[in-house]
C-alpha cells in the first residue's frame, strides 16, 4: 500500500474537511458499514479526493470503477494510473471500455460519455455483486447542472439539479465545493491526473464552469453554498407538489404500467401547470428524468387545444383525446399476426393477453362476473376451428341476449371502449362466426343452458 502509507492518518483525521464529510456520510441511512460499494474514479483530482477520503473512512469495501471514454490519446494512462492506485491501495480494480466510433452523428459528446459511462459503472456493479455506485459529483457540478438545465428550459424539475440518490447511485460530495477538494488534495498531496480537456471551453459545460461560474465564485465566496441551499429547496417544493398530485389527482386515474385514462371532468379542474407534471410523473414512472424544452412546448400546445382525436407521440407514449377523457398508452411494436389457433386445454398469446379453453364435463348455468371469464356451451364449438384475431370493421355478431346481430364497431362504442383499447380489442371465433368480443360480451348463441351437457369456461389473463 505505497500511496497510502505516503499520507499522514492523523493529520487527515483531524482535517476539518474530512470531519464535516464524515459526519455527512453518516446521515446516509441506506449506506451501512460494511456495504459493498464501487467507486468510480477517473483519476481526476475530484475523484482521487473522493477515494481518499473514503479509504482513510474505513466504512465500505470499496471497489474502484474506472470507464475509459476513449475521448483522448492518453486515455489508457490515465486507466493504467488509476489502476495502479488501487494496487497500491490493496483495493478490487474493474474497467470497462467506450468505443466513440458508437456515438450517433450530431450526438452531444458529453450526453453521450455521461450516459454510457452510467451504463458501464452499473454493469460493473451488477456483474460484481456491489451494492452501491459512489461517484464525486459535488458543488460545482451541481451549479453547472443547474445554470445549464435553465439554459435548455428544461422546467421546474430541471431546477432540481442532480440528486444525492438515484436507484443505486450515491453522491455524498455535493454539499462540498471543488475549491475544498483542491485544497484538500494539495494539503495532502493526493496524487490525481489533470484532463487537459477541462480548460477547453468550447464545450458548453466547460464553458459555464471557466467563464461563467469561476470568476461568479471568486467575486460571491458563498455562491455555492447558495446554489446548494437554493436546489434543496426546488427539490422540497417539487417533492411537496408531487406528493399532493399523488395524494388528490391520482385518485381520479384509472392506469396500469402502459395506460392511463384522466376523466376530463377532474382533469379540467387542475392547473396547466398540476396537468403536465401529472402526465410526467404517469409517464415516467416517478422517475426524475428532464424533459426537453421541445418536448414540454408540444404537450402544452396539446393540451391547449384540447381537440377530440388529436393525438401526439411524446417518446414512447401516446397521448389521445377522446370523448370524455384524456388517454395515455406506451407505444408497442406493431402487432403482425393476423389470427392464431386456440386449441381445448392449452394457452395461447395474442398481443397483451394469454388465452385458454378450459373444457368441463359437467352442466353449469352459472354467469362469469369476471369480464375476462366465460362459461360457454362446449358441445356447440366442439370441432370447429377457433381463432383468436383483432377485430375489423364490418364484423358482427349476435350479443348475449340479443336476437338479431349488432356491429362490433357499435357495440364498442355502446360499452364506450376507447380509442386506444379499440386498436387491440380481439374477438375469438368459430369457423369464422364470432361468439366472443373478449373480456366484454359472448355471442347468445353459445351461452350455457339447462339442457347443456359439456361445458367450457374462456379466460384471458394480462401479461406483463
Amino acid at each position: 500500500m505505497r500511496e497510502l502509507q505516503r499520507l499522514n492518518h492523523n493529520l487527515i483525521q483531524s482535517d476539518s474537511f474530512w470531519i464535516r464529510f464524515r459526519r455527512h456520510v453518516s446521515t446516509f441511512e441506506r449506506l451501512k458499514k460494511g456495504d459493498q460499494v464501487l467507486v468510480a474514479v477517473s483519476g481526476g483530482l475530484d475523484s482521487m479526493a473522493f477515494l481518499y477520503m473514503l479509504v482513510e473512512l474505513d466504512h465500505f469495501r470499496l471497489s474502484i470503477g474506472h470507464v475509459n471514454h476513449h475521448l483522448r490519446k492518453d486515455s489508457n494512462s490515465d486507466k493504467n494510473f488509476v489502476k495502479g492506485v488501487a494496487e497500491d491501495l490493496d483495493i478490487p480494480f474493474f474497467s470497462k471500455n467506450l468505443n466513440p466510433d458508437e456515438m450517433k452523428k450530431g450526438a452531444s459528446v458529453e450526453e453521450w460519455a455521461r450516459n454510457h459511462r452510467y451504463h458501464k459503472l452499473q454493469k460493473i456493479a451488477c456483474e460484481n455483486d456491489l451494492k452501491w455506485i459512489l461517484t464525486a459529483h459535488h458543488a460545482n457540478d451541481q451549479a453547472e447542472t443547474v445554470l445549464m438545465n435553465l439554459a435548455r428550459q428544461s422546467g421546474i424539475s430541471g431546477l432540481r439539479g442532480i440528486a444525492k440518490s438515484n436507484g443505486s447511485i450515491i453522491r455524498l460530495l455535493l454539499p462540498f465545493t471543488r475549491h475544498e477538494l483542491q485544497e484538500f488534495v494539495h494539503r495532502h498531496k493526493i496524487p490525481f491526473r489533470e484532463d487537459e480537456t477541462n480548460s477547453d471551453s468550447s464545450f458548453p459545460r466547460n464553458f459555464l464552469r471557466n467563464e461563467v461560474i469561476k470568476p461568479w465564485e471568486n467575486n460571491s465566496h458563498h455562491l455555492m453554498r447558495g446554489i446548494t441551499q437554493s436546489v434543496q429547496h426546488f427539490s422540497e417544493w417539487m417533492d411537496s407538489l408531487d406528493y399532493l398530485i399523488s395524494e388528490f389527482c391520482f385518485q381520479s386515474v384509472i392506469r396500469n404500467q402502459n395506460h392511463f385514462k384522466i376523466e376530463f371532468e377532474n382533469f379540467d379542474k387542475m392547473t396547466e401547470l398540476i396537468q403536465i407534471r401529472l402526465i410526467q410523473i404517469l409517464m415516467e414512472n416517478r422517475k426524475t428524468k428532464l424533459w426537453s424544452k421541445h418536448k414540454i412546448e408540444t404537450l402544452r400546445s396539446f393540451l391547449r387545444k384540447n381537440q377530440v382525436g388529436n393525438q401526439i407521440q411524446l417518446g414512447e407514449w401516446v397521448l389521445l383525446f377522446d370523448r370524455s377523457c384524456l388517454l395515455g398508452k406506451k407505444s408497442r411494436k406493431r402487432f403482425t399476426k393476423s389470427k392464431v389457433e386456440l386449441f381445448p386445454d392449452k394457452h395461447i398469446d395474442f398481443i397483451q393477453y394469454r388465452y385458454k379453453l378450459k373444457t368441463q364435463l359437467m352442466n353449469t348455468t352459472s354467469v362469469a362476473s369476471d369480464p375476462d371469464q366465460e362459461w360457454i356451451d362446449w358441445s356447440v364449438l366442439k370441432g370447429k376451428i377457433l381463432e383468436i384475431r383483432l377485430w375489423r370493421d364490418g364484423d358482427l355478431f349476435q350479443p348475449l341476449g340479443m336476437s338479431g346481430h349488432q356491429k362490433i364497431s357499435d357495440f364498442l362504442i355502446n360499452e364506450k371502449v376507447d380509442r386506444f383499447t379499440k386498436e387491440n380489442q380481439a374477438v375469438v371465433s368459430a369457423n369464422g362466426e364470432i361468439f366472443w368480443v373478449c373480456g366484454h360480451r359472448i355471442a347468445d348463441w353459445v351461452k350455457t343452458k339447462p339442457s347443456t351437457i359439456e361445458t367450457a369456461q374462456l379466460s384471458r389473463i394480462q401479461l406483463n
